[in-house]
């Protein structure tokens, strides 16, 4: 496999400077200790806002500290947060930031740039990277880009009047990729792309693609861009499932659905209940509960198109791996097996694992942070990834109600397909010693949390620090 890595200088020592303070509440220190925090060090907050992403990355420079915002969007499970985690975000940075990332074109991952507008065009930005699926230079890409918003929208058509758990979560899935629940997608994409107050340079990314670092940050951290796969291998690599490597996912793929319904039988041959004798309904005691039966063993049409619009999309997403003063630090967005697959393998793999690239492992077995993928759903972050990954590995999970106790955005317990997937978060956690943490553990303002949940906050791990609307890890010198 061929993957280049594109570093762009050595790290340099961080300079003893003290970063800006929030007015939430943080994490009580020791009297009379200083932090890394405080100092302006290395550090990664997650903001609890529902069902989406919206991470902000503090990296220590000879200038002082510096700030990535790495997407915002929430969609399914919003909890109205979203605003005072935007001021939260005006109070750290002083609406500056060098860097603006935008993994893919999802609602949970963008409709802060839409709904929030007001205060990002105040911000100003050295440099904005997004996936290269959303250049509009490229056309093949503006081509599936309509082609999945059209199909989108008739499914969102086709799903609004359904009353079934399985209609509304692939509803859900559906206006994620409209963004026409708390934010345009379009308005969102135009805000980072030409509404931040310098109009900074945008640049489009692939793998193996040389990721130009805005000049603050040169000399403090490198960049490597390992997704989406390039253009020429896409082709290669657009299966969003691969069953054998998730957590125990339940439900098979049925291919690439169409949006239109479909009979079984062609109307030349109508036939009645009336037509055959009550025998022939057996063990049924109606026609009626026959075909009851009969609609509950059928794929369902509907849903299988939003997961595979959904599918799609997350595998255009821009993949990173930041390395900062020897830490690494991989944010995968919704990646999944696709995009995944790419850089792990470097080839398409089908039926028995051959086994990652000792690139891919050596990666792996690096990196001190992992942004858990895809909200923790089952098939956004392989099995073999996870054995990979070290010990000293820390991970953050944004997710929404993943405790039993609580209802779930999407999927459910009985259908293994809950959302974040048990076993995964079980796995992560053997594998990190107990380093993850998720942001529905956070109890806020805005939204409780379960139990469970409080529970797990109460043994939040070393290093860290919580205030009323994120959970911030801080790296240690």
């Amino acid at each position: 496999m061929t993957m280049a890595t594109k570093a762009i200088k050595a790290a340099a020592p961080p300079a003893k400077t003290t970063a800006g303070k929030t007015a939430a509440a943080r994490k009580k220190k020791p009297a009379g200790k200083t932090t890394a925090a405080d100092r302006g060090g290395l550090r990664v907050r997650m903001y609890r806002v529902g069902f989406g992403d919206f991470f902000l990355m503090t990296v220590p420079t000879r200038h002082g500290p510096r700030h990535i915002l790495i997407d915002c969007g929430v969609h399914a499970g919003n909890i109205k947060s979203m605003p005072a985690c935007v001021k939260d975000l005006v109070e750290v940075t002083g609406r500056k930031l060098a860097l603006v990332i935008v993994t893919h074109y999802h609602a949970d991952h963008l409709s802060g740039f839409a709904t929030q507008a007001g205060e990002f065009e105040q911000f100003e930005v050295e440099a904005v990277w997004i996936t290269n699926r959303l250049d509009p230079k490229n056309g093949g890409a503006v081509k599936i880009k309509t082609q999945i918003h059209a199909l989108a929208t008739h499914l969102r058509l086709q799903l609004a009047a359904r009353q079934d758990l399985d209609g509304a979560q692939a509803l859900a899935m559906a206006e994620n990729a409209l963004g026409v629940a708390g934010g345009s997608n379009d308005r969102a994409m135009a805000l980072v792309t030409s509404g931040f107050r310098n109009k900074p340079p945008v640049h489009y990314y692939e793998a193996g693609d040389t990721a130009e670092l805005p000049p603050s940050l040169r000399g403090a951290l490198t960049a490597q861009i390992l997704g989406p796969a390039p253009k020429d291998a896409a082709a290669d690599f657009t299966a969003s499932d691969n069953k054998a490597e998730q957590y125990l996912a339940a439900v098979e793929d049925q291919g690439l659905p169409s949006a239109e319904g479909f009979e079984p039988f062609d109307r030349r041959w109508p036939a009645t209940a009336a037509d055959y004798p009550p025998e022939a309904f057996r063990p049924w005691a109606t026609p009626a509960e026959m075909e009851k039966a009969l609609h509950a063993v059928q794929p369902d049409v509907l849903a299988a198109a939003a997961k595979a619009i959904d599918g799609a999309l997350n595998n255009q997403s821009l993949v990173v791996l930041f390395t900062c003063q020897r830490r690494k630090l991989l944010f995968v967005g919704d990646a999944q097996w696709g995009n995944w697959a790419y850089w792990l393998y470097g080839k398409p793999v089908k039926g028995a694992d051959p086994g990652i690239s000792a690139e891919a492992r050596k990666i792996l077995a690096s990196i001190d942070f992992y942004k858990v993928g895809h909200h923790g759903s089952t098939n956004a972050t392989p099995i073999p990834a996870v054995g990979a990954l070290s010990m000293r590995c820390v991970a953050m999970c944004s997710t929404e109600t993943g405790f039993p106790s609580a209802k779930r955005t999407y999927g459910s317990i009985e259908k293994q397909t809950e959302v974040p997937r048990i076993p995964l978060m079980e796995a992560l956690e053997k594998q990190t010693g107990k380093k993850l943490v998720r942001s529905d553990w956070l109890a806020t303002t805005f939204a409780k949390a379960s139990p469970e949940a409080r529970s797990q906050l109460d043994r939040l791990p070393p290093d860290f620090e919580t205030g009323d609307i994120f959970i911030e890890y801080v790296f240690r010198d």
